[in-house]
């Protein structure tokens, strides 16, 4: 009883259900208007005609389009409300003025050599304002243990300030772990931050959380705040995934900072990540970053030229191409940066390619490029969960999963839990390692992060791991069949995918 109690008075239930109740009432004042006047039937009707030619004209995808433009055509009323109120996928206008605020990303001189394929990646990543650096060590983590180990090692290092952005924190071994070290960092004098989400921390920890790490000497901010009024912009999440320390050192990949990521509570099986170490220059991208985002959250500017360290003058054994980057929602990113890097890589690969992901929901422009890949000879390899987490996100996988086995691409189904990795590697030499899953909400609506690198020590690493885990993975040389309630959850699914 008490847990159920719980559940009922939680943070997450009371905005849910005041966000529903302003909904209900809008729709309700709408349809008391329109049946108590006769002229609200010529009002509604003008106003559908009009919300159509704004959705058919408005900046968005085709796709977006489509379910936006059925649903006040059905139901004009309801349609016309929850367009009015959910529609909207940009960044807020406050956000967007902070944004403009903020020094962006600086340009490196380097001008590193690459095959031209390669090379045509790599200047679109600068000119996207993701600069691209050699001399620059990595290390590749292929699940959260390893990771979190490596981290805490680094941090009990760092001499002056300590970063940490993740999409999720939950008070737990893992959490607390990395809470006992940045406590003796701080009473050493040295900065420390943490921004997390709040709605991608909601039931995870408590409402003060950030207050009470303040308290003890902590930088700690929540990212868009949730509050009980219905609104698109919470569509607009921070899901990235970085740690900075000392601008010398920096972590970028899938792995939030909650027990099940490093296998301490197992929720689906054996929980599957990656992550990758930066050390070198590169990491001064990850810092601006993550400067970014924290004044855009706590509405404040400062200078970052005090935390950008361009002075590496180490030589790395490695060789290769390191480029991080950022991507979000418009207008403070006008290109989809993170879709436009995945199709590169898809119809860059001649030989294989390997791609990981937790949900395979993507638009048909990537389920396209990765048919034609493979109908082109290359081949393509997908690993997704044999256990899934959200049970009608995966009956769409699942469909999905057989457009493209028809035209032979190999999909492995790992047995032993659950894939949260989001990696991609063309030809064993190219590849991608962040926060992106293959939807369009990481594509249109969340920040997202990733490292693009061309013929680094971890994407060598993170390719062989990948082979080696669809090798241990169940091949599915027939997708498994969608049951009845699977087939209906996609009729309405892929009616509102690019909604979801």
């Amino acid at each position: 009883m008490g847990k159920l109690l719980k559940i009922v008075f939680s943070r997450f239930t009371l905005i849910f259900l005041a966000i529903v109740l302003q909904v209900a009432l809008a729709i309700a004042v709408t349809f008391y208007f329109s049946s108590y006047y006769r002229v609200a039937t010529i009002v509604s009707t003008t106003m559908l005609v009009i919300t159509l030619l704004l959705i058919i004209n408005r900046d968005m995808s085709c796709e977006a389009k489509l379910p936006w433009s059925i649903l006040v055509s059905i139901v004009p009323v309801v349609g016309f409300v929850l367009y009015l109120i959910f529609s909207r996928n940009n960044a807020s206008l406050s956000q967007r003025k902070m944004f403009a605020k903020l020094p962006q990303i600086r340009f490196s001189d380097m001008h590193p050599s690459a095959p031209t394929k390669y090379l045509r990646q790599i200047e679109y990543l600068h000119k996207m304002g993701a600069p691209s650096f050699s001399d620059t060590d990595t290390v590749y983590f292929g699940c959260g243990e390893l990771f979190l180990a490596d981290l805490l090692e680094q941090l009990e290092k760092a001499e002056k300030f300590v970063f940490l952005e993740y999409f999720i924190v939950e008070e737990g071994k893992m959490t607390d772990s990395i809470l006992q070290v940045l406590k003796r960092k701080v009473s050493c004098g040295v900065e420390v931050r943490l921004l997390y989400d709040d709605l991608g921390s909601l039931t995870h920890v408590g409402r003060t959380f950030y207050r009470k790490l303040q308290n003890e000497g902590i930088r700690c901010a929540k990212f868009a705040t949730i509050r009980p009024v219905a609104s698109a912009v919470y569509n607009n999440r921070d899901h990235r995934k970085i740690a900075v320390i000392d601008g010398k050192v920096g972590y970028i990949g899938g792995i939030n900072l909650a027990d099940e990521y490093i296998n301490e509570k197992k929720l689906y099986g054996y929980w599957k990540d990656s992550a990758v170490r930066i050390v070198g220059n590169a990491v001064t991208t990850l810092c601006t970053m993550f400067l970014q985002m924290f004044d855009m959250a706590t509405k404040k500017t400062e200078d970052f030229d005090r935390y950008l360290v361009f002075s590496h003058t180490e030589k790395f054994a490695d060789k290769g191409i390191v480029a991080p980057f950022g991507d979000g929602p418009r207008p403070l990113y006008n290109e989809q940066i993170a879709k436009s890097v995945y199709l590169n890589l898809i119809d860059q690969a001649v030989y294989d390619l390997y791609i990981s992901t937790p949900y395979l929901i993507a638009d048909e422009t990537v389920i396209d490029s990765l048919r034609r890949a493979s109908l082109r000879g290359v081949n393509v390899n997908i690993l997704i969960p044999a256990v899934p987490d959200k049970k009608t996100v995966y009956a769409m996988t699942k469909q999905s999963c057989k457009k493209l086995v028809d035209v032979g691409v190999k999909i492995y189904s790992y047995t032993d839990g659950f894939v949260h990795a989001k990696n991609i590697v063309a030809d064993g030499i190219a590849g991608v390692c962040g926060t992106i899953n293959l939807d369009y909400r990481s594509f249109v609506h969340h920040y997202e992060c990733g490292v693009y690198m061309y013929d680094t020590a971890a994407v060598r690493e993170m390719y062989a791991d990948m082979v080696q885990t669809c090798q241990n993975s169940q091949l599915q040389i027939t997708p498994p069949p969608l049951r009845l309630w699977e087939k209906l959850v996609c009729l309405v699914g892929n009616l509102f995918r690019p909604l979801l």
